[in-house]
């Protein structure tokens, strides 16, 4: 079971999308986008690593359906639990820097809230019925300062 108010501890002291754009070899799991026009306007096929094509996006509007699981409808606990997370995350991105969201005429940084705020209500939905960690592995890498926005080949696409 997650505990909401550790996880709202933890996201107050995230700087989320702080390493946008920012290269770190170390994890194989993860494929580096060096920007948003990399990922979104100008994609290559060698960006992704040859795997462009094959890439699932993470959903980043609240309508979309959660890629990895079919969840039942939430539990009033339940639906309190992701509330409150997803009100920690929002009040944590209300002042991110969006510069590195714009490629004109694109602003990116709504799709980039989103996404982050739906990560984390999946991620407490994962935990509490106990799924798997597909959830947990995205919200460890906004944690890092990263904007996880796709998967492929049990790798995780991020800028």
């Amino acid at each position: 079971m997650i505990d909401v108010d550790e996880e709202i501890i933890k996201i107050k002291k995230i700087n989320f999308f702080s390493n946008l754009g920012v290269s770190e070899t170390i994890d194989s799991s993860l494929i580096y986008i060096g920007s948003v026009r990399e990922a979104f306007v100008e994609p290559s096929v060698q960006a992704f690593e040859g795997f462009y094509n094959d890439v699932k996006w993470l959903p980043s509007a609240p309508s979309q359906p959660d890629p990895f699981y079919n969840l039942p409808k939430p539990s009033s606990d339940l639906v309190a639990m992701r509330m409150k997370i997803n009100k920690a995350v929002l009040a944590a991105t209300n002042n991110f820097d969006k510069r590195k969201f714009r490629c004109a005429p694109h602003d990116f940084s709504v799709a980039a809230r989103n996404g982050v705020c739906f990560a984390y209500r999946q991620y407490v939905s994962e935990q509490y019925y106990g799924l798997g960690d597909h959830w947990a592995r995205i919200v460890a890498v906004y944690g890092k300062g990263y904007w996880p926005i796709g998967f492929c080949e049990n790798k995780l696409v991020v800028i």
